[in-house]
Parts: C-alpha cells; sequence; structure tokens
C-alpha cells in the first residue's frame, strides 16, 4: 500500500528500526527492566539489509532499462557525502573529549571508504575496523557490495541472478569456515540482502514462488555454513553474539522477519495499522540517526554522565543532527552540488560523431 508514492508500512518498519538500534547502544541510560528488550541490534540490522534489498528491486525492476551508471552514482550520492560527514564529525568530537583509542587515521577513514569494515570484536578475519569506533558503521561494509553485486547483475531476469547469488554464497560460506576473510564474509551474507529483493519480486508478481525460491537460496547457504563450520561450533564457548554463532544467528532472524512479512502481507490488512504511518516520518532520516548516534552518545555521555535526562538529550540531538544531515546537507548542499559537477562534466566530454562512407 502506498501513500505519496511511498510503501509507508516499509517506512514505519525502517524508522522504527533506525530508533531501537539507537535504544540498543544507549540502553545503559535507560531503566534497567526494559534493558533486555534492547539486546537485539544485530537483528535491526538485518532488518535494514531486507528492506535495501526490496526498495531496490522493487524500484529498478520495473523499469524499462537498467542503466548501471546512474543506479551506482545515485547510490553513491545516497552513501558517501553523510558518510564523510560523521566520519569528520568524529574526529572532532574525539579531539574535544581526548579520545585516543578510536581508530580515525587516515588509514582507518580510506578502508572505511572502500566498504571493508567490520565489528571487529566478533568475527574473525574481517579485516579493518569501523572509523572511529563507530559500529553501526560495519553494515555499510557490507550495504556498499551488495549494491555494486545488483549493478553487475542487473534488475532483470530475476531466477538467473539469485542462482548466481547461490552458488557465489554456498562457495563462501564454505571458504570462509576454513579461511576467513571478508570478502566471503560479505558474499555469505548476500543472501540476505537477496531475499529482499525476493520479497520485492513477489509483491510485484504476485506470486509467492520468489519468495520460497529466496528462501531457499538463504537456507542453503546456512546449511553449508553449519555443515563447514560445524567442527568450530561444537567446540566453541562463545555466546551467540560471537561467531561462529553470530552468523547462524543472522542467518535465523532475517527468515524470521520474513517469515512474519509474508504472513503480514497476506493475512493482515495494512489499513489496520494506518495508526502508524505518522511513525514514517523518521524513515526519511533514518539512514542520519543510523551511522551519527554513536560519536553524539560519546560526546553527551561525556559531559552529562549517565542518567535519563543524558538519554533525552543525547536522542534529541541524534534527530536534530539527522534532519541537518539528511534534510539541509544531503538534499540542499551535496545532492545540487554534486550534480552540478555531473552536468559539467558530461559538457566537458567531446562528443565524437561518426559517419557513414
Amino acid at each position: 500500500m502506498k501513500t505519496q508514492n511511498k510503501l509507508w508500512p516499509l517506512e514505519v518498519c525502517r524508522g522504527l528500526a533506525a530508533l531501537y538500534v539507537v535504544m540498543h547502544h544507549s540502553r545503559e541510560l535507560l531503566p534497567a527492566p526494559i534493558r533486555p528488550l534492547l539486546l537485539f541490534g544485530q537483528e535491526a540490522v538485518i532488518l535494514f539489509f531486507l528492506l535495501s534489498g526490496f526498495v531496490i528491486h522493487y524500484n529498478y525492476s520495473t523499469k524499462s532499462t537498467f542503466d548501471r551508471k546512474d543506479f551506482l552514482w545515485k547510490r553513491f550520492v545516497r552513501i558517501y557525502p553523510i558518510f564523510i560527514v560523521v566520519m569528520l564529525l568524529t574526529v572532532g568530537i574525539d579531539l574535544v573529549i581526548g579520545s585516543g583509542d578510536a581508530h580515525t587515521d587516515l588509514r582507518s577513514f580510506g578502508y572505511n571508504l572502500l566498504g571493508l569494515q567490520d565489528s571487529q570484536l566478533q568475527k574473525p578475519g574481517i579485516g579493518y575496523p569501523t572509523f572511529g569506533d563507530n559500529d553501526p558503521l560495519w553494515s555499510l561494509g557490507y550495504e556498499v557490495w551488495f549494491y555494486l553485486f545488483y549493478a553487475i547483475t542487473g534488475a532483470a531476469m530475476f531466477n538467473r541472478n539469485l542462482l548466481a547469488v547461490t552458488i557465489l554464497s554456498v562457495i563462501a560460506a564454505v571458504v570462509f569456515s576454513f579461511f576467513p576473510n571478508k570478502a566471503c564474509l560479505t558474499l555469505l551474507y548476500l543472501p540476505i540482502w537477496w531475499l529482499g529483493a525476493a520479497l520485492a519480486e513477489a509483491s510485484l508478481s504476485n506470486s509467492q514462488l520468489p519468495f520460497w525460491k529466496g528462501m531457499g537460496s538463504l537456507l542453503v547457504t546456512l546449511a553449508a555454513y553449519v555443515a563447514a563450520s560445524y567442527p568450530a561450533i561444537r567446540t566453541s564457548h562463545g555466546t551467540i553474539g560471537l561467531h561462529p554463532f553470530i552468523e547462524i544467528r543472522h542467518f535465523i532472524a532475517a527468515i524470521g522477519f520474513a517469515v512474519v512479512w509474508m504472513g503480514a502481507a497476506r493475512f493482515v490488512p495494512a489499513e489496520k495499522f494506518r495508526w502508524m504511518e505518522p511513525l514514517a516520518f523518521l524513515a526519511p532520516i533514518s539512514y542520519g540517526i543510523y551511522i551519527v548516534h554513536v560519536p553524539l552518545l560519546r560526546l553527551v555521555k561525556h559531559y552529562m554522565g549517565p542518567g535519563a535526562l543524558t538519554w533525552i538529550c543525547f536522542t534529541g540531538l541524534t534527530l536534530v543532527m539527522a534532519y541537518l544531515l539528511e534534510i539541509h546537507f544531503q538534499k540542499r548542499v551535496a545532492i545540487p552540488l554534486l550534480i552540478k559537477k555531473r552536468k559539467k562534466a558530461a559538457v566537458a566530454m567531446p562528443v565524437i560523431s561518426a559517419k557513414a562512407s
């Protein structure tokens, strides 16, 4: 169901997921009884992957042509201007509060721009830390590569692309289990993002078959990972928040979200939840909320210490900063400037004409 050309239930989910991640990282400032309910920040990120895959495929698979350059350009404009500003803001905050242990060096800056970062504590062989120890940035280390893969395969021929996803992910699952590395880990997670695309394909075709195909791809990849990692799983004494269990946890979360998604779409009229639609106001600033809240939390806690008032100030500051980043900087400064430069570059290119001999 659309309101003003947007799938408002998904917009509500996107905004609430971003807010949940904020509460997850600031739960020590909230009352103790509700903290156990805020331990699932990882699951919220998996929901982001599904929503991303859905929205991208929903928007591009219906176009008559798929312009790869235009697709990558729009993804670049959407992600990187705010991303760079937040990394610079992190450096400033670290200087102000005297933090010296965050990864804010030029090398980390470059690796994060390339999407090579991940959460250092959870998985082996991941390469490089998130810039400024801003942990939510780990998901961007996957998202940018998912976009690149989608640009390579294109929006058409869903079955062929899903088969390629499955083959690559199964191989990656086995290799990663024996030789942990960032490339294979990213490919291991690709079926989660592609399950979102399968949900979009099911919605557009009014058929459940694409969903079951996407679910099958996910389950085959999970089975390959569990089989290859079984010795490590059997001997590990870690928690479900660490390798080799965290990967399984992420896959199970994706399966749960997708099943609920399809069940709700089939059996629960969206009109019954129309009262939630105003919460979609968070969606346009959800990306800003997601990547800026950790450095702001560090800043506010430094000056105010723990407490409910600290959380209120931190949350308010996060919403204001996200609004400034997404609405004012992104839409009114970065996008017009980048579009202007792109047009100038296009005009400056020499035009070569071919004449028939």
